[in-house]
């Protein structure tokens, strides 16, 4: 049994609780639970801030288990708290060539950038910590400033994309660990708890809506929002269960623990002392009546949240923790958010339904989260941290999703900018009164395979994978040189500018070119005694004439018109030096 065993610990801001079970035909199998509260405020917001403390904590609840069930635990599972989370939302634009198709890797590169503007942006404001990230959405792409669906094969001025991306502190994984070790034990599995929380919450057919899960605790409320089956954001409210309770200890100037219990009692009457000794007795109405501006609140400022990073109203809300309990909160949100309130579903740990127990049965929302975790080393088993080798170098990787080749350049320091290959300048300018425009090379785009094969930056990475990344290589410039313009026209002189250059020279953006012709190499004819030169065919017929000449010809009269001494018609081939006469 012990190679099967499943160890996990919830490590909550004031309670502790430790679950021991086994697989049993794909269901969990509680064997036994225990749960202790910390002794003193050692926990905040989620991250652990006496290590030794906590951990005399998770060594009780260790040592109560295997005297229990006469086992000796070696491995435990851990979730990192979805309030230390921290949410970053970026925009970023990038102006591309008129008539330019976006491709794909257009479209790849631009989310890269503004994920990496993100990972920037959340090292200023935090510079003394570093972050994992652990998940990103795209909210919207952009076209010339417009909102659209998808980029792909479009053309325009500007593309740009709104990204929202989640990271999580070092440091909360990190006193994860230490705690773990500190209590004899090996870390085996870790995931965040929101995602804990969905795994046994939500069942897997509505997990493709767009469901958002509160994790209603004593001092946050901590929100996961899913969609298509991943959660897509994580934020956090200031704001929960706490709130309640001081508000009944400041109105009835009771300690702490006696508020608690007044919040958390279903009698209709009810007895307590004040601090000062006084016996009293109240209604249970009138503590609804009290924390019902509180509850609104609360309720409000969630789902705020919600709209804040979903975009809209969700199409469901799953409650978990322990104040998703509180009267009325329920219908608040559901009301907030106008929905209708059987969307808004308070979750208890005794209706899931792939876990059994051979102990007592674990019943409350505040256990949905304990049971996660258990329950998802049980369907996942994988490793927390993964090895990938990137361009020789080896790197280690949080594993709390599925991982893709873009997951490895955010942990690295390689630079977005040189996935892309950008096109040569073009060069423009005048030649003869024409405005020419030479086109700049495409370049040669960036070159990423994994374990020897082409990949590209959605390519799945597991552990072990070797990536290997080129940069793109940038197009060359488009360019000409005078002595080419010269070959290209027949042209023995070419002025610059108005100046006569070197045929080295090579022309530059804007300059004016002029190509004069040797007359002994051209072709020319005598229009009414004058020498003309005609350019731009090989071969000439009569009527081109009247391309290079104006001739002031009266309306309705048709010239006399003679070719060497002839009467010539408009379709007559002109040889070189022929004499023209043109009479009106």
């Amino acid at each position: 049994m012990n190679d099967n065993l499943i160890f996990s610990l919830d490590i909550g801001t004031r309670i502790v609780v430790g679950i021991v079970g086994v697989p049993e035909n794909d269901r969990l199998k509680v064997l036994a639970v225990e749960q202790m509260e910390h002794t003193d405020r050692v926990m905040f917001d989620g991250q652990v801030h006496d290590i030794d403390k906590v951990a005399s904590v998770a060594i009780k609840i260790k040592e109560k288990l295997e005297k229990k069930l006469g086992i000796t635990l070696k491995n435990v599972s851990l979730a990192a708290a979805g309030r230390s989370l921290k949410t970053k939302m970026v925009r970023v634009e990038k102006n591309i060539e008129e008539n330019y198709i976006i491709k794909d890797s257009d479209i790849d590169n631009l989310v890269l950038s503004a994920l990496n503007t993100a990972k920037e942006e959340i090292s200023r404001e935090s510079h003394t910590l570093k972050y994992h990230m652990v998940g990103y959405s795209i909210k919207s792409f952009y076209l010339d400033g417009l909102p659209i669906t998808n980029l792909k094969d479009h053309t325009g001025k500007e593309i740009s994309v709104e990204i929202i991306a989640t990271f999580l502190p070092y440091d909360v994984v990190e006193s994860l660990y230490s705690v773990a070790k500190k209590a004899g034990l090996e870390v085996s599995y870790l995931t965040l708890e929101p995602i804990a929380a969905i795994g046994v919450a939500i069942m897997p057919q509505i997990r493709m809506l767009n469901i958002a899960l509160v994790d209603i605790g004593a001092g946050t409320s901590d929100i996961a929002i899913s969609k298509d089956g991943n959660i897509i954001s994580y934020s956090m409210v200031p704001f929960a269960g706490d709130e309640v309770t001081e508000t009944i200890q400041q109105h009835y100037l009771t300690d702490f623990n006696t508020a608690e219990k007044i919040k958390t009692t279903s009698k209709k009457d009810i007895k307590f002392k004040d601090v000062i000794g006084l016996q009293h007795q109240i209604s249970r109405l009138d503590v609804l009546d009290l924390i019902s501006p509180v509850v609104k609140n609360l309720a409000k400022k969630i789902c705020d949240e919600i709209v804040k990073y979903n975009g809209k109203s969700p199409s469901a809300v799953f409650l978990v923790g322990g104040s998703s309990n509180l009267p009325g909160i329920a219908e608040e949100i559901a009301k907030n958010l106008s929905i209708p309130i059987e969307r808004v579903s308070v979750r208890d740990a005794s209706t899931i339904a792939v876990v059994d127990y051979k102990c007592k049965k674990l019943k409350g929302p505040e256990y949905i989260t304990p049971i996660g975790i258990a329950y998802s080393t049980m369907r996942d088993r994988k490793k927390d941290f993964i090895t990938i080798y990137f361009n020789d170098e080896k790197l280690e990787l949080l594993n709390l999703k599925e991982m893709t080749i873009m997951d490895v350049l955010l942990k690295t320091n390689f630079d977005s900018k040189r996935l892309i290959a950008k096109p040569g300048k073009n060069l423009s300018f005048s030649l003869n009164g024409e405005n020419i425009i030479i086109k700049g090379q495409i370049g040669t785009p960036a070159k990423i395979l994994k374990n020897g094969k082409v990949a590209n930056l959605k390519s799945k990475v597991e552990n072990g994978d070797k990536i290997v990344v080129e940069s793109g290589i940038n197009g060359s410039d488009a360019s000409i040189s005078i002595r080419e313009i010269k070959e290209k026209y027949n042209a023995s002189k070419v002025t610059v500018n108005n100046l006569i250059v070197d045929d080295d020279y090579m022309i530059k953006d804007g300059d004016t070119i002029k190509t004069i012709i040797d007359e002994e190499d051209c072709f020319y004819v005598y229009i009414n005694g004058d020498k003309k030169i005609l350019t731009g065919k090989q071969q000439y017929i009569f009527v081109d004439i009247f391309n290079t000449v104006d001739f002031d010809i009266p309306k309705n009269k048709i010239p006399e018109m003679t070719l060497n001494g002839k009467k010539a018609s408009y379709t007559d081939i002109l040889k070189k030096g022929d004499k023209i006469e043109i009479l009106v």
